[in-house]
């Protein structure tokens, strides 16, 4: 198999923008980068949000870490990855008036474009704003990095859009465990065989009261709960997950979940 050329120059460039890359909102977003276009010696993935319900493509552990914390928030409404600060000649001549070389591909040696890792639409009541979160390790911020960071900022600023810098230090570890123990359950396909749709809102409510009536470890009464009701063992445990991916259950969801540890539980509350 050939290898892929991940090289940047003005045909590429320009394929890109005909292909809709870094352009359209919601599920019709186009990401500038996928896994496929760079070089990865860490962790890459594909992840399904909940906010957009589409495939993300996020190039980084800690792409990954936020991601969950954006699929969380009720406030973020989508969010678009790798997302290109266009036109390249706008960031070129930013980079000019400060003084700073602007990234250029180190195949071809040509201007490169600059991504921003998340932009995201926020609503809040009926307003809505745009805002742009780059990620980066707290161990790998260099001097050259700070003059990227001023390409960005000063892009955004242009655009009345707040940008700013996220690192592992501003992440919630807690919440990233659980949104990622609880992150695939929110789709029923990934339910087990013998837990059909409707077994599941059937069964929650006497599993919940089961729960909370016990300080016992979660992971023994789910397992109790299967055998009682004829289902296979981790049935009961999907339950669980899917309710609090759903937001339906609630818990502490910055203390680490551990299913072998009791859980403090409540269920929503019904508006009417």
């Amino acid at each position: 198999m050939p290898k892929r050329k991940r090289g940047m120059n003005e045909q590429k460039y320009n394929r890109w923008i005909k292909e809709g890359r870094g352009q359209g909102e919601g599920k019709e977003y186009k990401p500038w980068l996928t896994i496929h276009d760079v070089p990865s010696s860490g962790v890459v993935s594909r992840e399904k949000s909940w906010t957009v319900g589409r495939i993300h493509h996020l190039l980084s552990r800690l792409e990954l870490n936020y991601f969950y914390v954006l699929d969380w928030a009720d406030a973020v409404v989508d969010i678009r990855e790798q997302y290109p600060l266009l036109p390249l000649d706008r960031t070129i001549e930013i980079a000019e008036d400060l003084g700073i070389p602007h990234p250029r591909d180190p195949e071809t040696k040509e201007y490169m474009q600059i991504t921003t890792d998340f932009y995201l639409k926020l609503k809040n009541g009926t307003k809505e704003s745009f805002c742009a979160r780059t990620v980066k390790p707290s161990n790998k911020i260099t001097k050259r990095t700070v003059e990227k960071f001023a390409i960005e900022k000063k892009y955004y600023d242009e655009q009345d859009v707040d940008w700013k810098i996220v690192t592992d230090k501003n992440l919630p570890k807690g919440l990233i465990h659980n949104i990622e123990w609880i992150h695939n359950a929110v789709h029923l396909e990934f339910a087990p065989n013998d837990l059909e749709e409707s077994m599941i809102y059937e069964l929650a409510e006497p599993l919940f009261y089961e729960i909370i009536s016990t300080d016992r470890p979660l992971a023994r009464i789910t397992q109790e709960f299967d055998r009682k009701v004829g289902l296979s063992i981790g049935c009961g445990i999907f339950i669980v997950q899917h309710m609090l991916a759903t937001k339906q259950w609630k818990t502490d969801m910055f203390t680490k979940i551990n299913p072998s540890q009791p859980i403090q539980l409540e269920m929503k509350k019904a508006l009417v």
